[in-house]
Formats: C-alpha cells, sequence, structure tokens
C-alpha cells in the first residue's frame, strides 16, 4: 500500500512538471514569433522607429509584459507557488485593461496614417473594402481576446481550462506579429491563419497524446479562431462592411 502511494506521489509532479515545461516552451514560442515579427520588420526598415508614437510605445510596453506574465505564471504553477501566481494574477488584468486601451488607440492610428497615404482613401470603393478588413478583422481579434482571457478568469479553479484559456489569448494576439512576417517574406496572406492553424493543431495533438483527450477549452479557442478566420475572409472583405466600417470610422 505504501509503495503504492510512493509511486503515485512521485508519478503525478513529474507528469505535472512536463505539462508545465511543454506550455512555458509552447508559450515561448508563441512570443518569439509574436515580437520577432515586429523586430524583423524594424531591421529591415529602420525608419519605422521614427513612426512609433506614445500610444504605440506604451501598447507595445504593456504586451510585451503581458507576455513576460504569462511565462513567469506558468513557472509559478508549475513549481506550486499558487500564492505568488495568484497575486501576479491581479497585475495580468491591469495589463489586459492597459492593451485593449491602447491596442484600438493604436490601430487608429495606423488606419489614419493609411488614409493620408491614400492606402485607405475613404473616396476610392476598394480602398474602403481594405479598410473594412483592416477594421473588422481588428476589432474582432480583440473582442476574441478579451472572451479568452474572461473565460480563462472565469475558470481559474480549474488549472487545466484556465491555462489553456490563457495560452489561447496569448495566441489571439499572433496576426500583429504575423503580418509582419509574412509581408517581409513576401508570403501570401492566408500563410498567417496556417501558421495559427497549425499552433493549435500542436496544443490538441500534445493533449491527445499525453491526456488521450482534446480539452473543451483548447476547441472553444479553436473555433473562435475559426470564427476570426472565417469573418477575416468573407464579411469583413465585401463592400457593404467596408463602405459601413469607414463611415463609422470617420464619423467618430
Amino acid at each position: 500500500m505504501d509503495k503504492a502511494l510512493n509511486i503515485v506521489n512521485v508519478v503525478i509532479p513529474n507528469a505535472y512538471r512536463r505539462e508545465t515545461r511543454f506550455f512555458w516552451f509552447f508559450s515561448l514560442f508563441i512570443t518569439f514569433l509574436l515580437f520577432g515579427g515586429f523586430a524583423s520588420n524594424w531591421i529591415s526598415n529602420p525608419d519605422v522607429l521614427g513612426r512609433i508614437s506614445l500610444v504605440t510605445g506604451l501598447h507595445g510596453a504593456f504586451s510585451v509584459a503581458w507576455y513576460l506574465l504569462l511565462l513567469n505564471q506558468i513557472q509559478l504553477s508549475g513549481a506550486g507557488r499558487y500564492s505568488a501566481h495568484k497575486n501576479l494574477g491581479k497585475l495580468s488584468l491591469l495589463l489586459v485593461i492597459a492593451i485593449l486601451i491602447t491596442g484600438p488607440m493604436m490601430a487608429l492610428e495606423f488606419y489614419q496614417r493609411l488614409t493620408d497615404f491614400g492606402i485607405f482613401n475613404p473616396e476610392d470603393a476598394q480602398a474602403r473594402i481594405r479598410a473594412g478588413g483592416f477594421l473588422g478583422g481588428t476589432l474582432l481579434q480583440w473582442l476574441i481576446f478579451l472572451a479568452l482571457y474572461i473565460l480563462g478568469i472565469l475558470n481559474i479553479s480549474n488549472p487545466a481550462h484556465h491555462k489553456r484559456f490563457m495560452v489561447a489569448a496569448a495566441i489571439q494576439l499572433m496576426p500583429e506579429g504575423l503580418n509582419r512576417f509574412t509581408h517581409l517574406l513576401a508570403l501570401p496572406g492566408y500563410s498567417m491563419f496556417v501558421l495559427m492553424f497549425l499552433i493549435y493543431v500542436t496544443l490538441m495533438a500534445y493533449d491527445w497524446k499525453i491526456k488521450s483527450r482534446i480539452y473543451i477549452s483548447t476547441l472553444l479557442s479553436f473555433g473562435l479562431f475559426l470564427v476570426l478566420t472565417v469573418a477575416m475572409n468573407t464579411g469583413f472583405k465585401t463592400q457593404a462592411w467596408g463602405d459601413w466600417a469607414v463611415g463609422m470610422v470617420n464619423s467618430l
């Protein structure tokens, strides 16, 4: 009996440490791709750095802090330091609020810059379609990020779902950096969605291999990703949406 208990006490912590290690490196990879896209854009086009506004700088700082905190939270949870994990979770909430305030502000700045360049010329029907795609995709991206984060908070008593929703929220922000990678490498626009799809497949494959199941939290997160993908490639590319979105933004 004692021997059996000892086996359980050894196997469970080791399995949990392996899972923590996977999620830490998995999140590190996501972080690398996201900010690597920005870094590669700055290296290839250093003039971009001169156009960074205060809002963009703040948004970048808040985002970096949130991703670093996510990596730290995974480590704290894996080490069983739940009190520290809970306390830092309050900082995570403040960072998310800051990201959700500065993110749309940064997007509007970018929209105005492209409008001034003529790329989003409100008098051009095709330009309004391009603008509508940008505005719709950006808005839905932020809304899904917020939804995934809230789901993570609501499932804080269930570590498996809590962790997967938080990691999915990190995946949700990847287009900000990935679109710079795809543009720099002259890849087709859909390659960004393909890479995100493969990231979700990797997560599901890991759970299936280790847990012999796919968590509902991952399936729901993947479903929201598919909603974003479909919307950005269908409804947000229509003339009706572009005309409405541009009219709404220009009326602000």
